[in-house]
C-alpha cells in the first residue's frame, strides 16, 4: 500500500480489534485484514500512539500501518554469544512467508540495507515511515532463542542451508544478504532419470556429481577443503557436467562464474560451506585473484583485515569442495598473469583433462552425438533440481556411515607414489566415497563402484597430464625454473670459464664449460639464486641433487671451488641441463 493508514479509534465500536489507550504506545501485527465498521484495513505492522490533543482535549489514540506482516520469532547468536540477530518472518505482496535471520549489526547506521533486503524480498512498507520497520524490530525481544550460522554446512549435527536446517530446530542461517542460490523445482525422480543416470558410462559426469556431495562430508572428516578443474577444448562438455553437478543443489543461479575477486570468492565460499562451489570459466578470472584464492578456497579461511582502529577483525573461515571449469589448467591462467602456481595451489586444485570419445563422453546413451547429450543433461537440470544434495544429507544423518574408515578403504585403491599423490588421491577417494553412499541409499540410480571407478579414472588423467617424471611437483618446478633459466640467459649471461680473459657479460650469472658429457653451466649464487627465485635455495639445491643434476662438486658441498679466468677463486654450483631435461 502506498499511503500510510492514520486511523481514529471508534470509541462507539463495542469491540475495538486494536489495544485500548492505556496499552499504548505498542506495536501490533495482524496477518489478516482487519475490519472496523464499514472499513476494510490492511494486514501488516501498525504503530498504535497517541496524539496529543490541542487545549484542553484528550489524547487521542492513533494507529500507523508501516509494513506488512512482520513477526519477529526468535533472538538468535552465535555460540561464542556473538553475532546477535532477529529471526524475520514476513509475508510478500505475492502471499508467500518467508524467513530471514537478520544480523543486528545492520541496524548500525540507517538501517537502508535491512530495508533493501525486505524490498527485494516484496515486503509492502510504507516509504513515509520505512524509519519505523527499523525501530519495531530492534523493539522486539521475544523469548525463543536459537543459534546462528553464519555459514552452510554443518553446526554439530545439524545441517543448515540457508532456506531449510536438517536435523535441528534450534538453529537459522544468519546473513546480511537474503538472496541464496539453493532452490528445488520438480522431484528427485525426475533428476535421477534425466540427469544421474546419464552419468552412468560417462566417468566426467559421475565424477562431477559425486564432488557435488563430498563437500557433505568435510566436516566429518575433518578435512579443510578439496578442489577439481575440468580443462578442455571448447565446446567438449566440461561446463555440461558442471550444470549436472550444480543440480544436486540448486538451479542455474548455483552455478557461478570465476569472474570475481578474491574477496568475493571469499563470501561465496561461506555461503556454499558443505555443499559445493560451481566455478564456471577459468578463464575469465584476474591471475592475480586466482593465485591469491587458489590456497584460500581449499585452506577455507579468508584474509586478516583490520577494523577502522587497527584490530584484527575476525577472519571469515569455512569448508568448501570446488569444482572449476576452464579451457586450460589453474597453472596455465596464472601464467598469463606472470605467476607461477606454486606445487601446493596444484595439489589444491586438481587439474583434470576432459577426455573421452565424444568430448566429456563415452556413452551416447541412444543420443545421436555428444552435443546432443548435452541438450538432454542440460535440459534434465533446467527442471529437475535441489534434491539430491539434501536427500544425501538426510541419509548421512540417518545412516551414520564411519565415514574415517571408508575413506581409508577407497584411498587403497589408488596407489598413490608419494606423498603429494597421497593427498590428491584423498579429494578423488572423498568423491567416490560421496558417490558410493549416495547409490547405496538410492540417491544416485548407479550400479555399484560406478562412483570409484570415475574417480579411479579422473585421478589416473590427473597423473598422466601432471607431467613430474615421477617426481614431487616442487622439484620439478624447481628443475624447470632451472632449465628456463638457461634457455633464456645461456648466450647472454654466461660465459666460457676456460677463457683467459672472460669477455664483458652484463649481469653475470655464472659460466660454462664443455666436458665429454656436454656443456655445464656453472652458477654463481647469485644467478642461481635468481634462477630459482621464491623457492629456498638449499630447497632447490636438494631438488637438483635429488635429479643428478649437479655435475661436479667438492667433498661434502654441492658447490665446487674453481678460478674465475681473472684467476680469483670462486664457489660455483656445476649444472647439468640435460638431467634437467627430463621434466620438460
Amino acid at each position: 500500500m502506498s499511503e500510510a493508514q492514520v486511523i481514529d479509534l471508534d470509541a462507539t465500536k463495542p469491540v475495538d480489534p486494536f489495544p485500548k489507550a492505556e496499552e499504548r504506545p505498542c506495536w501490533r501485527c495482524y496477518d489478516d485484514c482487519i475490519k472496523r465498521g464499514p472499513r476494510r484495513l490492511p494486514a501488516g505492522v501498525y504503530f498504535h500512539g497517541m496524539k496529543d490533543g490541542s487545549g484542553d482535549s484528550p489524547p487521542t489514540p492513533t494507529d500507523t500501518w508501516v509494513c506488512g506482516p512482520l513477526h519477529i520469532e526468535a533472538m538468535t547468536a552465535s555460540a561464542e554469544d556473538s553475532d546477535h540477530g532477529r529471526l524475520l518472518h514476513y509475508r510478500n505482496v505475492a502471499g508467500n512467508w518467508k524467513r530471514w535471520a537478520m544480523p543486528m549489526q545492520m541496524l548500525a547506521g540507517d538501517g537502508a540495507e535491512v530495508l533493501g533486503v525486505l524490498l527485494a524480498e516484496g515486503l509492502a512498507l510504507d516509504r513515509k515511515y520505512k524509519a519505523r520497520i527499523l525501530d519495531y524490530i530492534n523493539s522486539q525481544h521475544p523469548k525463543q532463542r536459537l543459534r546462528a550460522a553464519g555459514t552452510t554446512g554443518w553446526h554439530g549435527g545439524a545441517f543448515v542451508l540457508p532456506d531449510e536446517v536438517i536435523g535441528a530446530d534450534d538453529i537459522w542461517y544468519q546473513a546480511t544478504e537474503r538472496t541464496a542460490p539453493y532452490s528445488m523445482a520438480g522431484t528427485l525422480e525426475g533428476w535421477k532419470e534425466q540427469v544421474a543416470a546419464r552419468a552412468v558410462g560417462n566417468p566426467m559426469l559421475a565424477l562431477s556429481i559425486s564432488s557435488a556431495l563430498a563437500g557433505v562430508l568435510l566436516e566429518r572428516l575433518n578435512i579443510d577443503g578439496g578442489g577439481l578443474h575440468l580443462f578442455g577444448d571448447s565446446s567438449a562438455g566440461k561446463t555440461t557436467a558442471l550444470i549436472g553437478a550444480t543440480s544436486v543443489w540448486g538451479g542455474p543461479a548455483f552455478r557461478r562464474t570465476w569472474r570475481s575477486t578474491s574477496n568475493g570468492l571469499e563470501g561465496a565460499a561461506k555461503m556454499h560451506t558443505g555443499t559445493l562451489l560451481a566455478l564456471d570459466e577459468v578463464g575469465e578470472v584476474n591471475p592475480r585473484d586466482l593465485y591469491e584464492s587458489a590456497y584460500a578456497l581449499i585452506n577455507g579461511h579468508g584474509k586478516t583485515r583490520a577494523n577502522v582502529r587497527g584490530e584484527a577483525r575476525q577472519v571469515a573461515r569455512w569448508r568448501v569442495f570446488v569444482l572449476s571449469t576452464g579451457e586450460v589448467t589453474i597453472g596455465s591462467r596464472m601464467a598469463a598473469g606472470g605467476y607461477e602456481a606454486k606445487a601446493g595451489q596444484a595439489l589444491r586444485l586438481l587439474d583434470v583433462p576432459i577426455v573421452g570419445t565424444y568430448g566429456a563422453w563415452d556413452d551416447l546413451h541412444g543420443y545421436s552425438s555428444g552435443a546432443a547429450l548435452s541438450d538432454a543433461i542440460r535440459d534434465g537440470a533446467s527442471q529437475h533440481y535441489g534434491h539430491a544434495g539434501r536427500a544425501f544429507v538426510r541419509g548421512v544423518i540417518e545412516s551414520k556411515p564411519d565415514l574415517p574408515v571408508l575413506l581409508e578403504a577407497a584411498m587403497m585403491n589408488f596407489k598413490a607414489a608419494d606423498g603429494q599423490e597421497s593427498r590428491a588421491a584423498r579429494v578423488f577417494a572423498l568423491c567416490a566415497v560421496a558417490g558410493e553412499l549416495a547409490a547405496n541409499e538410492g540417491i544416485l540410480p548407479w550400479p555399484a563402484v560406478q562412483a570409484m571407478t570415475a574417480a579411479l579414472r579422473g585421478f589416473e588423467l590427473w597423473r598422466e597430464q601432471r607431467d613430474t617424471g615421477g617426481r614431487n611437483a616442487e622439484d620439478a618446478a624447481i628443475l624447470r625454473r632451472v632449465a628456463d633459466f638457461i634457455d633464456r640467459h645461456g648466450d647472454s649471461r654466461f660465459s666460457c670459464i676456460t677463457v683467459h680473459e672472460a669477455p664483458a657479460v652484463r649481469d653475470r650469472a655464472g659460466y660454462w664449460k664443455d666436458t665429454s658429457d656436454g656443456r655445464l653451466y656453472l652458477f654463481t649464487a647469485g644467478g642461481f639464486g635468481e634462477a630459482v627465485k621464491g623457492y629456498d635455495t638449499k630447497r632447490a639445491l636438494s631438488a637438483l641433487d635429488r635429479a643428478g643434476a649437479i655435475a661436479e662438486r667438492d667433498t661434502g658441498k654441492r658447490s665446487k671451488k674453481v678460478r674465475e679466468p681473472g684467476g680469483r677463486p670462486i664457489n660455483l654450483f656445476h649444472v647439468n641441463p640435460e638431467k634437467l631435461a627430463e621434466v620438460q
